[in-house]
């Protein structure tokens, strides 16, 4: 039976909470960021409507988004990240993902309370010199993973716009045929098939896979 726990006045959520910044937000010009971030509320927006999601964008480089298909938060760290650094400006961003019980009302996700909300907020602040950190209130998970999600940060931080690019839209796509990952991005066949064998991409895929089944799975527990 799902746990029926009261946070002011509403119900407390297995949840996935990803808190957020810029990398290096104060060297683009005003101009600059303005289109970062309209590039990042975009992708927000669509993972939000996609896993039951909401999210704040804060003090112009920050921001939060929580997710009541926790199982996805990697997916979708993975996937700013690699929207980002796709962009024309090749920007990085640092997100500390947690999953647990948290609560939030709807467009105030900013002011959400319970272990998720503070997993991620702490991670954050303590992520250097990582751009990517994964927190659980379940100790035992968040060991299981930290080291998997240590390689996967560098492995994605160490990827070219072009890579970074063609991989997310391998990661995004139903049809993951190397024939319509091309076509999405009118690209020759045979080239998005090196730069997906020189991006690891199945590597990265069997990691999300994984750590959406480890989530899922301490979720189910915690009914």
């Amino acid at each position: 039976m799902k746990k029926n726990n009261t946070v002011k006045g509403g119900l407390s959520r297995y949840v996935g909470v990803l808190t957020g910044d810029i990398s290096g937000s104060q060297s683009y010009s005003d101009g600059e960021i303005s289109n970062i971030l309209a590039a990042l509320k975009q992708y927000l927006t669509n993972y939000a409507t996609r896993y039951d999601g909401h999210f704040d964008i804060y003090r112009g480089d920050a921001f939060q988004l929580a997710v009541e298909q926790p199982q996805y938060s990697m997916h979708i760290a993975l996937g700013l990240r690699l929207a980002l650094k796709a962009h024309s400006l090749n920007v990085d961003v640092k997100i500390s993902v947690a999953v647990g019980e948290a609560y939030f009302r709807p467009k105030e996700v900013k002011t959400g309370t319970g272990e998720a909300f503070v997993l991620s907020g702490r991670g954050l602040d303590t992520i250097k010199p990582y751009h990517l950190a994964f927190f659980s209130s379940d100790e035992q998970l968040e060991s299981n993973v930290q080291l998997l999600t240590r390689f996967a940060d560098a492995h994605i931080s160490a990827l070219t716009q072009t890579q970074s690019e063609t991989l997310l839209a391998y990661l995004e796509a139903s049809d993951k045929s190397h024939e319509n990952i091309a076509a999405i991005l009118d690209k020759n066949r045979s080239n998005v098939s090196r730069i997906l064998n020189a991006s690891n991409y199945k590597l990265v895929a069997e990691y999300l896979t994984y750590m959406a089944q480890a989530i899922a799975t301490k979720q189910e527990e915690t009914e």
